[in-house]
This record gives structure tokens, sequence and C-alpha cells, in this order.
């Protein structure tokens, strides 16, 4: 795992290093997988006050790296900083990746571990020339659409195509692929440059016959890296190798590009892949299913498909956790297991999950229960009744809800994690011995029920 650095050329700060240790270490808790489906192109900063911000692509992804992840993002970095740190997880419009980059931010980043099958690609009306001209490319190596140049939003499928592309050209035929992301290309480079050394480097990117580069709207605005990159495509196109790079904008759009490569990126072919539409969504969570063993009725793969709209990437991650409820329950992946799962993450209308409770609900009925105003409740105010409400409150939220610890403190009062741990702690030894506060919980949960029901 290669260290990410702020600018080319530059030094490796500490924000850097803690940043690819925190990358390192979620990987190996998470599994590839899930950070592949969650964490891959999240940027991620580091604040010199103690913070770890993430920027997520859309609301759906923030929300869901924040609830099912953010007490083991947090633990993590508490361990890495040796201090206690702050997380915010923020959303951003798709394509701010780069401007998030300018600002400080490094993605985390996606494993070329070409774990594609150009087959399992599923073609819709957003991506079917840019599949097309995935397949020319194998029948004709360096002769069709040489440099390929697909751009589109993250998730669509453009890491499938390149990655096919790469797999399916290592086992038919005897040809050199060097498949890779602009990240590690960029840090490769500043590695050899740093160390006077770029032998190495040049042997694994120009010595290659056919040259794959994914992402390349990382290497904007950095001059020494785009100049070696441009050396590196010439010294490609003058052999007639095949060249394939991706990326999230157009590359007219890329900022501070050289004209001289645009030029030689107009001279192959130039296609976008597109957000793909329900049915492409439906057809491709059900191969995603196949692939991992699972059989998934049309009914529920067309559910996600409704529900889950901004990319492929974040369809696949709410399967893996269909998945993993369904292991729990020993349960088919029925329609009904989805909406229990995903409802609530998915906030289909601000309504609680199937079957379950809203964290408003609970406090409007604690607040009744108890006779005290909600401003009381969210408050630092140490009164009896006051702290019992409060901590009742948090106990069932996490009892009846999938809301994480950061989340119960957040809703009641901005209170950190550990505050709530205490809460719940502090109920379960009492529910032992204290008669009352059983019949305080067994009323409220009753209160609920009915309000559920109606």
């Amino acid at each position: 795992m290669s260290l990410r650095a702020g600018s080319p050329g530059g030094s490796i700060d500490r924000a850097d290093v803690l940043v690819n240790a925190l990358e390192e270490r979620v990987r190996e808790c998470v599994g590839a997988e899930d950070f592949d489906s969650w964490f891959a192109n999240t940027p991620c900063r580091y604040d010199p006050s103690g913070s770890f911000i993430f920027t997520a692509q859309s609301p759906f992804r923030t929300k869901w790296i924040e609830t099912k992840y953010g007490e083991l993002l947090h633990g993590i970095a508490r361990e890495l900083c040796e201090k206690d740190v702050t997380l915010s997880f923020e959303s951003a419009a798709e394509g701010a990746a780069e401007k998030t980059a300018a600002a400080g931010q490094v993605a985390f980043s996606q494993e070329t571990s070409e774990r594609f099958y150009l087959d399992d690609f599923v073609v819709g009306p957003g991506s079917r020339v840019a599949y097309a001209a995935a397949t020319a490319v194998l029948e004709h190596p360096g002769k069709t659409y040489s440099p390929l140049y697909i751009h589109g939003p993250s998730g669509v499928g453009k890491t499938h195509l390149l990655q096919g592309i790469a797999r399916h050209l290592r086992e038919t035929s005897n040809l050199k692929v060097c498949c890779d992301s602009a990240e590690s290309f960029t840090n490769r480079f500043i590695e050899a440059a740093g160390n006077r050394d770029l032998g190495s480097f040049h042997a694994r990117y120009r010595e290659c016959e056919v040259f794959i580069l994914d992402d390349i709207h990382f290497l904007a605005g950095k001059k020494r890296t785009l100049d070696e990159f441009f050396s590196i495509l010439e010294n490609h196109l003058n052999k007639n190798n095949q060249v394939v790079l991706s990326s999230a904008i157009d590359p007219a759009e890329l900022a501070g590009l050289p004209g001289r490569l645009l030029a030689r990126f107009r001279s192959g072919l130039i296609t976008p892949v597109e957000i793909p539409n329900f049915e492409t969504r439906a057809e491709a969570v059900m191969r995603m299913a196949e692939r991992k063993g699972y059989r998934l009725p049309s009914v529920t793969s067309e559910y996600l498909a409704q529900h889950v709209t901004d990319n492929l990437r974040e369809l696949e991650g709410a399967l893996n956790c269909l998945i993993n409820v369904s292991r729990l329950h020993q349960s088919p992946l029925t329609l009904e297991m989805a909406k229990a799962a995903l409802d609530e993450f998915l906030d289909l209308g601000g309504q609680p999950s199937s079957g379950g409770v809203g964290a408003r609900n609970i406090i409007d009925i604690v607040l009744t229960h108890y006779g005290i105003e909600e401003r009381d409740l969210l408050s630092a105010k140490k009164v009896r009744t006051v702290v019992r409400a409060r901590q009742v409150g948090m106990y069932l939220a996490r009892q009846l809800t999938p809301l994480s610890l950061t989340q119960i403190g957040t809703l009641f009062g901005g209170r950190d994690h550990t505050t709530v741990l205490y809460a719940l702690k502090r109920i379960e030894e009492c529910l032992g011995t204290d008669s009352a506060l059983r019949s305080d919980i067994e009323t409220i949960r009753s209160r609920l029920s009915v309000a559920h029901f109606h």
C-alpha cells in the first residue's frame, strides 16, 4: 500500500500517513469487497485539530458509511492518533472528487485486482458504445480505438470495463498488460523521483504492450506527473500499443490538461458511460448475487434497483448488506428481508424501517411518559428525572433501531458515543434490581407498539 502525497514531488506529511494507515486498517477489518463497495473513491482528509473528514459521493453513501462503519472508523482513528478524534461525514455532488483533491483530500483507493470479467458486464443504453469499444479492443488490440477514453460518474462500470479488458487479454493473449489506477501511478512516480531512480517505474509502465490507467482525473493539476504520463502515452501510441483510460469527467473538462494531451485523447475514441437505468440496475444486481452464489428473486432485485439509484457500486454494497442479514437469520433474499435490512438506511419517506420504530417515535413517547420538555432532554441538565429519561431513550433507540452509537448521541443533544455507552451500561445494570425502571421501559415499549400499528 503506497502512501498518499498532497502534491506531486512533495514530501509525505503526517496527515497523508494517517489517512493511508486508516485505509489499510479499514480494508483489513471490512474486507476488500465491502471496502471497494463503500470506501473506494471516498475522499478523506485529516485536519490537524484532530478530525477526519469523509466526503462521500451521495447522501445515501454518506448515511450508510456513518451508520454501518462510524464506530469502527472512530475506533481505528483514535488508536492511530493516540488521542480522541472526531469524524465528520459529508456528501458531495457526483464528480466533486476532483475538486476535493485540490483541497488536500485523498480518496481511498480501489485495488486493481481485476476481479471483473467483461462477460459479466450488464450493457444498458448508457454503456452500449463503451462496451462495444471494449470488445473491439479485445479483437484487435492496438489497432482499434487507441487510446480508448471512457468517462462517467463513479460506480457506473468504468473500472469493470477496464479490468475486464485487462483480465481477458492476460488470459487469452501473450501481450504484456499493465492495469493500474492513476493514484497508484502518481504515488509510484513520486517515490521513484524522490529516490532518483525511475528505472523500475519506466519498466512497469513503458515496457508493457497494453497500458490501462483508471481514474486519470486524479492527475489533474499535477504538472510533473502529467508530463511523465504524456511521455509514457506517446511511447505506447508511437509503438501502436493499446491504451485504455478512464476518468470521472470528459477530458475537455479536466483542469490544467495540456492541449497536446487532449489532442492525443481525441485521436482515439472518447465515449461516456452514463448512470444505468432501472432495467440495467435490476439485471446488474441479479448478476452480482449470482456471482456470490445467491439467487435473487426479481421482485427483490427490482426493489433494490428502484431505491439505490446513484451507482452500481452502492447497489452492490446494498446487496452485501442484504446477504449479511440473510446469513444472520438463515433466510432467503426475499423482498421482506430487503425492506427490513435496507429501509432505515434508504430513508424512504423518513419512515421507520419495516417491522420497526423510528428514533423520533421513541423520543416523543419518552417525553410524554416522563413529562419533560424536549429542550431539557437534549440539554446538559443533570436532574434525576431528565437523566433517567435520556438514558432510557438512548437504551430503547439502541434496542429498537439500527442507529449507531454516534447517531444516537447526535439525536440526544449531540453527545459523544461514550456517553451513550455509559447510558446503555447503566440501564442494563439497573434493570435487574429496579422494578420501576422495568415498568417504565415496558410501558414505553407498549406505547411504541401501539403507535407503530396506527
